[in-house]
């Protein structure tokens, strides 16, 4: 997403620069190919031959699921394993024939067969119904196909299927409880993901890693609301780190997702605070206490690490840090309060988010300011702030700050375009 923003931006650039004469047409074609590489006419293949492997997997779990009493057991579970090992030399002769999609598509396709291989064995040999115990032999073999062949395919698989193993431990009394062993397999899934530049290794893995954040502030409802903003505002600050000093694209996938749950978790506190008339009793706690210890320390080093101190980070950072603020709201005193310093810092953050987002360049904060404010409005218009004479007064005092707001920006833009044209013109 956001190479393809900067790619856009870097064309339109290069099209102005070379109207302009500051570049060369050949100059403008020798970054283009340096920065982005030669690309692939189309993407179909990959695509199609990665649906056709799972249509085949989904055929061989259907086979699975049958449960033919006719074949024996030893000729199915030998011919889930041949099928397996035949996907490695054909994946071998397709990377050797320069058809890389077609090889990660075997390799793919070999991963799945080995899920449903296990799926096989418990299912013949009656093995206690431990789900999760076999999603966690899934990652592992996924892991190895991913070490092994060096393909994404894999990798994807490994991170569901731990993903799987880490969700499904527990039952509901045994929330509370820190599943690290996820991590025996997250660091070297995360390892091999590092370098490859694949989009949906990236993605998947930064969901893989938020999955098992929720986990820890699972239940009950308010607790998961706090530590996930929290969580989510360790998200942005990382991934908006990564973006400004290039670092892997598994870093930079952060940033979508932390900017959609922190969104989402904005909208769920204003609809929690007015869904209850007294403060909640989980506010903070150990488990939040960890989510606020990310947060503060990603804010913390985008602070100190990041080479570019624009004002576009320092408003999303200012966000984050309202965002932030919401849980110690519900520590103590009344109720009645909250009920609109709440709302009113979710909307200030959702403004910051809009103009952080403009000022930087990155669509998504201006997407996700834009639907937190309008999801707001209509939550609060739903439920009533106080009385409806305190509903009207509050977004009366809400719109005049806003265009306030609007024509302070004015003035400002107004006053840096003067100052722009005015050392442009002395430097003539």
């Amino acid at each position: 997403m956001f190479e393809r923003g900067y790619r856009q931006r870097l064309e339109a650039d290069l099209v102005k620069w070379v109207a302009e004469g500051v570049i060369s047409g050949d100059a403008a074609h020798s970054i283009r190919k340096a920065r982005f590489g030669e690309e692939a006419t189309s993407r179909l293949p990959a695509i199609f031959a990665m649906l056709g492997a799972l249509m085949l997997a989904a055929s061989v779990s259907a086979f699975v699921a049958a449960n033919w009493q006719e074949i024996p057991r030893l000729v199915r579970l030998v011919g889930i394993l041949s099928l397996i090992a035949a996907c490695f030399p054909i994946a071998l002769l397709l990377g050797r024939r320069a058809i890389p999609w077609g090889a990660d598509a075997a390799v793919t396709f070999a991963t799945l067969s080995f899920g449903a291989g296990v799926a096989l064995v418990g299912q013949m040999y009656h093995l206690p119904g431990d789900w999760p115990a076999g999603a966690m032999l899934v990652a592992i073999g996924a892991l190895i196909a991913a070490a092994l062949t060096g393909k994404s395919g894999p990798l994807v698989i490994a991170f569901a299927a731990m993903t799987a193993w880490s969700f499904g431990r527990f039952d509901d009394a045994q929330w509370h409880e820190i599943h690290w062993p996820f991590f025996l397999l997250f660091v070297p899934a995360f390892a091999l993901a590092l370098g490859r530049e694949n989009r949906l290794v990236a993605h998947a893995a930064a969901l893989a890693l938020g999955v098992w954040l929720a986990t820890l502030t699972w239940a009950p409802a308010d607790r998961l609301i706090h530590g996930g903003i929290a969580f989510s505002v360790a998200y942005i600050a990382i991934g908006l780190l990564a973006l400004d000093r290039d670092w892997p694209a598994e870093f930079r996938a952060l940033l979508p997702w932390g900017g959609w749950a922190f969104g989402v978790f904005l909208c769920f506190e204003i609809e929690l605070v007015l869904e209850k008339s007294v403060r909640s009793a989980h506010a903070i706690d150990a488990h939040l206490g960890l989510a606020y210890v990310a947060a503060a320390l990603a804010l913390a080093a985008l602070a100190v690490l990041a080479r570019h101190r624009d004002n576009g980070r320092l408003v999303i950072i200012a966000a984050c840090a309202i965002g932030l603020t919401i849980p110690l709201m519900l520590v103590g005193g009344p109720a009645i309060p909250s009920r609109v310093l709440i709302p009113i810092a979710v909307l200030v953050s959702a403004v910051a988010l809009i103009a952080g987002g403009l000022l930087v360049g990155l669509r998504t904060f201006v997407v996700v300011g834009y639907a937190v404010f309008g999801v707001s409005i209509l939550i609060l218009l739903w439920r009533t702030v106080g009385t409806l004479l305190d509903q009207s007064l509050f977004f009366l005092a809400a719109g005049v700050v806003l265009l306030g707001l609007a024509l302070g920006a004015h003035k400002l833009a107004s006053w840096s375009r003067r100052a722009n044209e005015q050392s442009s013109g002395s430097a003539a």
